[in-house]
């Protein structure tokens, strides 16, 4: 009985210790429950862990040289996604790690800065072609043409750093579900640098240009859908990671996922194997004329403008026996007369209509071969008063001999042709432009020969997709480029820009012909499939069919040709609204704190 007595009395005193301890005990307590964190799910200690993602206060101290190291590892993806390194595979996830270290730095300048250096790196890594015929043909210290290059590549990387300025600005004021805009964003940093600068070079999309089914979609969106597209893959891959272990990474993840499939099947169900329709029959010259040659030498200037003829009618009579460029034998029950010669831009500088020597040899040329010819000239006014070119033309000869068309080149090379911002900024009054002060076009012309209605773009402008565009929809059966990369020497140039006019191709529904001086001449059909490609510094012909204006009519206008940049102006206005909503709920959190 004693010892039932003491067992109650015990546990009476411990249940009096536990409900009222001692007040040194409570103290430790106390001290014990303040150093405990705070509970995090499974998947936030995760992120803490792995260091991915700045969503959680305590990660504030991640080093910001470490998103640098993103940034620039972003910018070396994405060069080697595009040619002459042709890994197009790598720029599907090129973008991610700078939009991790735009979600873990959350910082508007700092981001603005990581953006700018991956633009930077990837600019200058994928144009640095622009420093041959600097030290090459200007005569400009090998250095200095790298300090040009640099400059050049951080003002187009700007836009980058807008990009990624945007992008950290709403996810910091407006919640992690922003990192999903960041696609739009791209697409819209995209749009606004070919405007603002005038360079559409290398939007991401291009990447993909060898890969046909691939980019049937740019039909819908043009080459800026691509892009989004692309971008979401690397977006959906980032917010699965930082919500490593939440349902909604999977379903971003999948979603982003069955986008790039329904992109490619949709792709696949339109692209035949091959497209090589049309009855008018063209001829591409490749004269290969140096850059550098002796143009005050009379008999120089005779011997170049000969080699354009003598290849010219090597072709005439090469069809004539019913066989085309590559060797195939053509129907006989065909006309095989070649109808149309294109000769490319190149160093000859002619210029036709002041030219009456020119004028002459050229007419007997086409009257002998009852052919048209679509060439290259320097262009002037009507008055004559200068004796400077003021454009850059493309006429068309036909085989009576005249002249029948011209176009005046519309999208002039930045620095090459005119000085951007010449009248605001007083010193770039005294910058001059490397090939001369160029006047652009102010009207679209499409040259007629042998029934084909044809859009010429004249080099650069098959960076402008709304120039193909407009071209296309006033009734171009064809797009004929004329172009001479022989300036960039043995770099990726040639193949970066066959890349654009691929995708004038695709998002047109329209053949293009590329004529260059040096290579890489091909043709694309509607389906964006090169054929014929040349070989670089060789001279070369090809002889490919085009299609008659009645022809083409057979060949639906895209979403994209009837509607224009649709997609991508939404993309742009999306961007100015999740911009404004940003910086208003910052306003408001500082109002607040106030």
């Amino acid at each position: 009985m004693n010892q039932l007595a003491v067992f109650h009395s015990s546990i009476f005193n411990l249940q009096s210790s536990i409900l009222n301890p001692p007040s040194s005990i409570l103290s430790r307590l106390r001290h014990s429950e303040e150093a405990v964190p705070p509970v995090y799910a499974r998947e936030d200690l995760l992120a803490a862990r792995f260091r991915v993602a700045k969503v959680l206060p305590y990660q504030q101290s991640a080093p910001f040289i470490s998103n640098v190291s993103l940034a620039i590892f972003s910018g070396l993806l994405l060069i080697f996604a595009f040619p002459d390194w042709n890994l197009w595979s790598l720029g599907w996830v090129g973008t991610a790690p700078l939009i991790m270290a735009v979600v873990r730095e959350r910082k508007f300048w700092r981001s603005l800065l990581l953006g700018t250096i991956t633009g930077t790196i990837f600019f200058a890594g994928s144009s640095q072609w622009v420093t041959y015929s600097m030290h090459n043909y200007g005569d400009i210290p090998l250095w200095l043409c790298y300090i040009i290059l640099i400059i050049f590549s951080a003002t187009l990387g700007v836009f980058t750093g807008l990009f990624a300025a945007t992008l950290a600005l709403a996810v910091k004021r407006l919640g992690s579900w922003s990192i999903l805009a960041a696609p739009v964003v791209w697409a819209a940093s995209e749009w606004v640098r070919l405007k603002a600068t005038g360079m559409g070079w290398n939007p991401l999309g291009y990447s993909q240009a060898f890969q046909p089914a691939v980019i049937q979609v740019a039909r819908l969106g043009g080459v800026y859908l691509v892009s989004a597209i692309m971008v979401a893959a690397s977006t959906a891959l980032v917010f699965a990671v930082v919500y490593l272990e939440r349902r909604r990474g999977i379903v971003v993840l999948t979603a982003a996922g069955v986008i790039a499939i329904a992109a490619v099947l949709y792709g696949e169900s339109l692209r035949p194997s091959v497209d090589d329709s049309g009855s008018v029959i063209a001829a591409a010259i490749q004269p290969n004329i140096p850059i550098d040659g002796a143009w005050d030498d009379p008999n120089f200037v005779d011997e170049m403008l000969l080699r354009h003829v003598t290849l010219s009618e090597q072709a005439v009579h090469a069809n004539s026996r019913d066989r085309n460029s590559d060797g195939a034998t053509v129907s006989a029950d065909k006309n095989t007369s070649i109808d149309l010669i294109v000769w490319p831009e190149s160093p000859m500088n002619f210029e036709y209509d002041r030219d009456p020597e020119l004028r002459r040899k050229l007419a007997e040329f086409t009257r002998r071969n009852q052919i048209y010819l679509l060439m290259n000239t320097w262009g002037f006014f009507a008055s004559g008063n200068s004796s400077e070119p003021q454009y850059n033309s493309a006429v068309l000869i036909s085989p009576a001999g005249e002249k029948i068309a011209e176009y005046d080149k519309n999208a002039l090379v930045p620095f090459g042709e005119y000085v951007p911002a010449r009248g605001w900024l007083p010193f770039m009054n005294r910058i001059k432009a490397l090939a001369g002060d160029i006047t652009a076009g102010t009207s679209l012309s499409l040259p007629e020969a042998a029934g084909a209605k044809t859009g010429a773009l004249i080099c650069f402008e098959t960076t402008r997709p709304d120039l193909a565009r407009r071209m296309r929809s006033a009734g171009a059966s064809a797009l004929i480029q004329l172009s001479n990369e022989a300036w960039f020497g043995p770099t990726s140039a040639p193949r970066q820009m066959l890349a654009t006019a691929i995708f004038r191709a695709v998002e047109n529904n329209v053949d293009v012909i590329r004529a260059t001086n040096s290579g890489l001449s091909a043709r694309i059909d509607r389906y964006g499939i090169v054929s014929g490609e040349t070989p670089m510094f060789e001279t070369a012909t090809r002889t490919w069919k085009i299609k008659t204006e009645n022809e083409a009519r057979g060949d639906s206008l895209t979403f994209y040709t009837r509607h224009g940049d649709v997609f991508v102006l939404a993309c742009v206005a999306s961007s100015a609204l999740l911009l404004l909503a940003a910086a208003t709920r910052s306003v408001w959190e500082s109002k607040d704190q106030d």
